[in-house]
């Protein structure tokens, strides 16, 4: 017999799962997503990096799956006709803190298998980027690109909806599982038979867990990432700080959090973010962060700080932070209960990290 298999959420991650047990043939698949269109929250709300796997410790998921997916993600944008840039990108130390953290990230990397990352000299950063001050250290990823993500969602969307056995339904919210009888209850297609359900809800990822019957006191906390534009020229880089994980007296809500960055996007828009500022709601997006915060946060990096009329607000993102018993998670739980496989704290390198996450649920059908 045929499995029904419910993937609940519709953002890169779900859209992923949903392609690779169609490619594999294994049943019917329903993804269900609960907003007007894919992708609303997290997915489509972030730097759009794709990130090479420099800072996440060694063994932890977020490190397999980001060395993992970056190479996959590369060539599914390729086949997807989705526009990216794999230009690199530029890591600077100004303090002698950061000189030693540069160091400890390259090391990491190195034991988590991420390729293509080294020293450069400062004066190598310049010469492409000569709106920086000279730093005390630099790295340089190579791997590290940027895609546009509303595309990649979309393309993933067509693909999905053009074959056989794939039935993507959206807006359809899950109200309540019944685990013992194998049927959910969604708004607008009234209750459905599974054989097995994928909870890939992001921020709303708990809620399935406990509507599921799951036991372990899991809790999405929503750190909100807000973004603003800097009217800038001649500037077509992705320019991060030191990752915070490496610093003095970081703990595990830093994991994800490189920090505010400046980076091109494939629009050609320039970007200063995110923030990392807890929210009360899961779907607040509002920027309350002014602006002369985000111009302080970069004026060390460049020669000429943005004046207040260079920078406008531009957009806001939820990260999906996940706490055990009130402790913060730093790393992907994903694991099978009974017929039901949940994926938690699927925060940064989420988006990377896609293709692979995919691939490894798969193997829990």
């Amino acid at each position: 017999m045929t499995k029904t298999i419910a993937i609940i959420g519709g953002g890169v991650v779900g859209l992923n799962i949903a392609l690779a047990i169609s490619d594999r043939k294994l049943g019917d698949v329903f993804l269900l997503e609960k907003e007007p269109y894919l992708g609303h929250h997290t997915s489509s709300r972030n730097s759009e990096v794709i990130h090479a796997g420099l800072a996440y410790p060694p063994g932890s998921l977020k490190a397999r799956f980001c060395v993992e997916g970056n190479r996959l993600t590369y060539d599914l944008l390729t086949n997807l006709n989705v526009p990216f840039k794999n230009d690199g990108k530029w890591i600077v130390a100004y303090t002698e803190d950061e000189v030693v953290a540069i160091d400890r990230m390259i090391e990491n990397a190195t034991a988590a298998k991420a390729s293509g990352v080294s020293r450069v000299t400062p004066e190598e950063v310049l010469q492409v980027v000569p709106i920086l001050r000279k730093p005390k250290a630099a790295a340089f990823s190579k791997t590290t690109g940027i895609m546009d993500a509303s595309t990649y969602i979309e393309s993933m969307k067509m693909r999905l909806i053009n074959r056989d056995g794939v039935f993507v339904i959206f807006p359809c919210e899950v109200n309540e599982i019944d685990a013992a009888k194998h049927t959910l209850n969604t708004t607008n297609r009234g209750d459905m038979d599974y054989d097995i359900i994928i909870n890939a809800a992001g921020l709303f990822s708990d809620d399935i867990y406990r509507m599921a019957g799951g036991k372990r006191d899991f809790q999405i906390k929503p750190y909100k990432g807000e973004y603003y534009t800097w009217r800038l020229d001649n500037f077509d880089a992705l320019i991060y700080p030191v990752p915070k994980s490496f610093l003095p007296k970081a703990d595990a809500t830093q994991t994800s959090n490189f920090g505010i960055h400046m980076h091109k996007a494939v629009g050609g828009e320039v970007y200063l973010g995110p923030s990392q500022v807890a929210a009360e709601f899961k779907d607040d997006y509002t920027i309350n962060t002014p602006p002369e915060e985000f111009i302080e946060s970069v004026s060390y990096l460049v020669k000429e700080k943005p004046s207040i009329d260079d920078v406008m607000p531009a957009f806001a993102g939820n990260r999906p932070k996940l706490f055990e018993s009130g402790e913060a998670v730093s790393d992907f739980e994903i694991f099978r209960d009974g017929d039901i496989i949940h994926l938690l704290g699927i925060e940064s390198p989420g988006l990377t990290a896609a293709p692979a996450i995919a691939n490894y649920v798969v193997s829990m059908i």
